[in-house]
Order: structure tokens, then C-alpha cells, then sequence
């Protein structure tokens, strides 16, 4: 299958795909409200998360990238092909995620402001979140051609399933590139704000 064949693929499972951004984007927004409430319990929940994921900043650059991309590309994987298992893990995924964004993207804001926010997240964000989200919508689409499997329809859920696992190619090379970007590019394109942040400890969804 070659990337017209994927781009193909994709297209025909746009609604889910717009199904894991709008999910995204609405618990991206409920999370950002919640830390605008009650900024202080949202501090404490990012300030855990962080202390929990200290350990991958102590790590060499080399070992730092390798994990951020092991991690993004594990929880992709696991959204995408447990999907069958009637969308249950990627509803979980998208939920849990676009709610840690908002959380951090509001307490990011109030520290560093939105210039920091952008400079921070933008250019490996705009490869990595694209990636995961269609995962998602695949899971989706596999849920839902469970789901049918078992009520008696012809749902070939066999045919997405090969479909889903050609696109991991996709997914390992994007995430890869991302988690360079993340690793050796951004810090050098934040130093600027370093001294306004420096209480802002580092966070999975940055």
C-alpha cells in the first residue's frame, strides 16, 4: 500500500477522525475553563504530573527523545488497535489528553503568556497532535466495525484491521520527528522565556 493508498484510506474514515478532534478540542476547552475556576487545584494536578515525569529530564538528550517518542508512540498504537474493543481506549485517550492540555495550556498561558505557549508547543505539536488524533479516529473506526461485526453485519473489520496496522509506519516516522523537534529544537526557541517560566515545571502534553 503506498502513501495514496493510506491518504485514500484515511479519507474514507474522515467522520471518526472529526469525531477525535472535536472530542479533542471540547475537553481541550472544559479543561482550560476548569484551570481558569480553580487555577490552584489545576497548578497542583500539573505540578504532580511533572514531579511523575521528572525522570525523563534527567535523561541525555539521546535517551530524553527516545522516550518522549516511545511514549507518544505507544499511547497512539494503543488508542489505534485497541479501538476494536469497542472505542473504549482512544474515547479514553482523547478525553484524559485534551483535558491535560487545557489544564496546562491555561497555567502555561499565566506564567509565560501565549507567545511562550505557541514558541513551546507549535513546532512539534503541529506534527505530533495531527498524528495522534487520527489514531484515535481510527480506534473509533474500529470500535464501531466491532460493533457492527457482532450484531451480524459484513463490517470487514479483518481489512481495516491490516489497514490500521500499515499506517503505524506513518505514525512511527511523525512522532519520531516530533520528539527530535521536542528534544533538541524547542528548548533552544524557549530560552527566551526561560526566566518567566522557570516555575513551570515540564509537562508530557508540552
Amino acid at each position: 500500500m503506498n502513501w495514496k493508498e493510506d491518504a485514500a484510506y484515511l479519507k474514507t474514515i474522515r467522520p471518526y477522525i472529526l469525531l477525535s478532534v472535536g472530542l479533542f478540542c471540547a475537553t481541550a476547552a472544559l479543561g482550560f475553563f476548569v484551570s481558569l475556576q480553580r487555577p490552584e487545584l489545576a497548578a497542583a494536578y500539573v505540578g504532580d504530573v511533572a514531579e511523575k515525569l521528572q525522570w525523563i529530564l534527567n535523561l541525555s538528550p539521546p535517551k530524553m527523545m527516545m522516550a518522549i517518542f516511545l511514549n507518544n508512540f505507544f499511547a497512539s498504537m494503543m488508542a489505534m488497535l485497541l479501538g476494536v474493543g469497542f472505542g473504549i481506549v482512544p474515547f479514553i485517550v482523547v478525553i484524559m489528553n485534551g483535558l491535560v492540555v487545557g489544564l496546562v495550556v491555561h497555567q502555561a498561558i499565566s506564567i509565560g503568556g501565549l507567545a511562550f505557549v505557541i514558541v513551546a508547543i507549535l513546532p512539534h505539536g503541529i506534527i505530533e497532535l495531527p498524528t495522534v488524533l487520527v489514531c484515535i479516529g481510527v480506534g473509533f473506526r474500529l470500535g464501531h466495525l466491532m460493533i457492527r461485526t457482532l450484531l451480524g453485519g459484513n463490517s470487514e473489520l479483518e481489512g481495516e484491521l491490516r489497514s490500521a496496522i500499515r499506517l503505524l509506519r506513518w505514525v512511527v516516522l511523525l512522532l519520531f520527528i516530533a520528539a527530535v523537534i521536542e528534544t533538541f529544537i524547542t528548548p533552544v526557541l524557549i530560552q527566551p522565556f526561560v526566566p518567566p517560566v522557570a516555575d513551570l515545571q515540564s509537562s508530557p502534553v508540552i
